[in-house]
């Protein structure tokens, strides 16, 4: 849906700590970003664009999750399980290769551990998401091979609100599903203290397709959140506590009398603070966190079949430094430790386990010519994971314990040419190392009808990747391009084996069993190649005293092979986009299509999906401030897929028998003062 479209955007945020600490605006309006870069840079500094969603985009959209969110944008689609549950795509790569984080914390979640597990982090929550990838991806973890989705808010404030106090909210009402919502945000300075407390609700009922309702597909979600910041004259140090609940249903349930759905809860604590340095250290980001987290799978006769509970410690420092010579940038530490378990079901898919990780990284800037600069990173890990697998030969359990020493290395040359065009190239080359899941996996997970099964012996996988990029933005016009390749040596991927099974191993197909129940998932691993492109434009044909009048468009492409030459599954589809737009003082108008082609380049047991093109617009008033009290209030419409169309994701594992919603239509009410 091409109204929705972000902007791409680029900067850093440390070395500025004394200067937000003293800033009058709120932290809503601020125009740094935390996660492209640690060195304050323009928009032409950065080998890789940013992509960024600021709250507009975000009320404007009737995502319910981060996936659905940032579906639309070119290189990114979501993978659609459930309305409660779809987590962010980037070049067909997802799970453990796309991270998840909130203000550079992880989210600390299971959602990676399998498709059916939402993301618990909601959109509602966030005044910005942004999505980072090239050399600075390699400050946050290895699992950001793909990227890193980051979601900002204000819950840590970091600078005094204009007038001591921000307030704002707002509510929507969809036609799709009955859907409403509502949200609100406090900040108040006392003192150099600025305290914060935001809330969030939405419900939705079974939404609509154009071939009737989707059974089991209501989700009824909320969270709280509170806390405070400290100023000083060089940054701010604060802490908050956030509390998410989220139950969703699983559509296409195998058992339509007693369907499953998950009740989902996550209490966080979460510390942050930046301060600034006259001196050689220039600054130093600090942040950290713990969560307790739970889900229920729960049938409607209220049988509890599996409970996965995650407890997760994670922090990292980054300290920004002068001049080495020609470099100045960013080193840093991290660490992670995480608890995972499962009962019911879920014990039998995985029994406890724990990951230990510890990393330090270095990321470095240097000028090579007025117009030539080369920006480069690096990490090294020790990741330690200890479970329990399943020997397939003798059908027998056995503690595993493995050391992994994952080492990564990036450069980004970026190139300023004549007539306001920017230009830039990446390499990279990353390593993962396998998560539990992947490792230890041996049994049945009713809400997805599968039977995963991991390999304990899975090596490292390690990514080699190279994108060209151009871009130019001026008064009136953007466009962006980039071009990508990624080649990985033993890639760690789900494979669907055409063997079934019911609750145990021994009722597989494979090991001399007669189950019909599950479809078999074994992890697997084979060397790999992704290479795709993205487009993006925006072009202004008319500008009149009042109003600009223009055009959008987008395309992006990826494919993905095994060696050999077989298909990865669930690879989305290429896809072209184009729109009108208007934008004048008070007044937006957009209108816009996005078409996806068939997908038939299919991996093993995997089935085709046919093309859609999804219509969609929007309008959006500002109210004049002589008629609000001095608050910014704003009245939307937004109509989504306005020709009813039969959608079906190609990367979700629910495809043949779930369509995405249809026609919708959403009222927006938003106000800030």
């Amino acid at each position: 849906m091409l109204f929705v479209a972000g902007s791409t955007v680029l900067g850093g945020a440390s070395a500025r700590a004394a200067e937000q600490a003293d800033e009058t605006s709120t932290a809503e309006s601020s125009p740094i970003i935390v996660t492209a870069s640690p060195l304050p840079v323009r928009l032409d500094e950065l080998a890789a664009p940013v992509l960024r969603l600021d709250r507009e985009d975000i009320e404007a959209s009737q995502a319910s999750t981060l996936g659905a969110l940032l579906a639309d944008q070119p290189g990114l689609s979501e993978s659609s399980f459930a309305a409660g549950a779809s987590r962010p795509i980037i070049r067909g790569m997802d799970n453990n290769r796309v991270r998840v984080q909130e203000n550079g914390i992880g989210a600390g979640g299971v959602s990676a551990l399998s498709e059916d597990h939402g993301v618990p982090i909601d959109p509602l929550s966030a005044t910005s998401v942004e999505v980072v990838r090239g050399p600075a991806t390699l400050r946050y973890g290895s699992e950001a091979i793909g990227g890193v989705v980051n979601v900002l808010n204000d819950r840590i404030p970091s600078a005094r609100p204009s007038g001591g106090y921000s307030v704002s909210g707002g509510t929507s009402f969809d036609t799709v599903d009955q859907g409403k919502e509502a949200h609100g945000a406090l900040n108040v300075a006392t003192g150099n203290i600025v305290w914060h407390a935001d809330g969030f609700r939405r419900e939705t009922s079974d939404y609509d397709t154009p071939q009737g309702e989707q059974f089991n597909s209501w989700t009824d979600t909320s969270g709280v959140s509170g806390g405070g910041s400290v100023l000083f004259g060089n940054g701010y140090a604060g802490a908050n506590v956030v509390h998410y609940d989220s139950e969703y249903g699983i559509p296409a349930p195998e058992d339509p009398a007693d369907p499953v759905h998950i009740d989902m809860r996550q209490t966080k604590v979460q510390l942050r603070g930046a301060f600034a340095f006259d001196s050689w250290l220039r600054g130093i980001d600090f942040a950290g966190g713990y969560g307790d987290y739970r889900h229920d799978e729960i049938t409607q006769s209220g049988v509890v079949g599996s409970t996965f509970k995650n407890k997760e410690w994670e922090g990292r420092a980054e300290f920004q430094h002068g001049a080495v010579g020609p470099f100045a940038g960013a080193f840093g530490v991290q660490y992670r430790d995480r608890d995972l378990s499962a009962a019911g079901e879920g014990g039998e898919l995985l029994a406890p386990n724990t990951t230990r990780a510890v990393a330090g990284f270095l990321y470095e800037e240097m000028s090579l010519t007025d117009a030539l600069s080369l920006q480069m990173a690096g990490r090294v890990e020790h990741v330690k994971v200890e479970g329990t697998a399943l020997d397939t030969a003798t059908i027998t359990e056995y503690d595993v314990s493995r050391d992994f020493t994952p080492l990564s290395a990036s450069a980004g040359l970026v190139w300023n040419l004549d007539g306001g065009w920017v230009t830039s190239a990446t390499f990279q080359a990353a390593q993962r190392a396998p998560e539990a899941p992947e490792l230890f996996s041996k049994g049945p997970h009713e809400a997805t009808e599968t039977f995963e099964i991991g390999d304990a012996s899975l090596n490292e996988e390690t990514a080699y990747s190279a994108e060209l990029s151009a871009r130019r933005e001026g008064r009136g016009y953007s466009f962006a391009a980039s071009l990508f390749h990624v080649s990985f040596d033993d890639f760690i991927y789900k494979a669907l084996t055409g063997e079934t099974c019911d609750d145990d191993y021994a009722s597989c197909t494979d090991a001399g069993g007669t189950g019909t129940e599950l479809d078999q998932v074994r992890y697997a691993q084979q060397d790999a190649r992704f290479y795709g492109f993205e487009l993006e434009g925006k072009v202004a044909l008319l500008r009149t005293d009042t109003a600009t009048y223009g055009v959008t468009g987008q395309a992006d492409y990826v494919r993905a092979k095994l060696d050999g030459g077989t298909n990865v599954p669930r690879i989305p589809p290429m896809r072209i986009g184009a729109g009108v737009y208007l934008e004048a003082d008070r007044f937006m108008a957009k209108a816009g299509f996005l078409h996806a082609f068939r997908q038939n380049k299919l991996g093993p047991n995997e089935t085709e999906t046919g093309e859609y093109t999804d219509v969609s617009m929007a309008f959006r008033y500002t109210l004049p401030e002589q008629m609000t009290g001095g608050a910014s209030v704003k009245i939307s419409v937004v109509g989504q897929n306005l020709l009813d169309a039969d959608i079906r994701n190609h990367v979700s594992f629910k495809k043949n028998d779930v369509l995405l919603p249809g026609r919708n239509f959403r009222l927006v009410a938003s106000v800030d003062f």
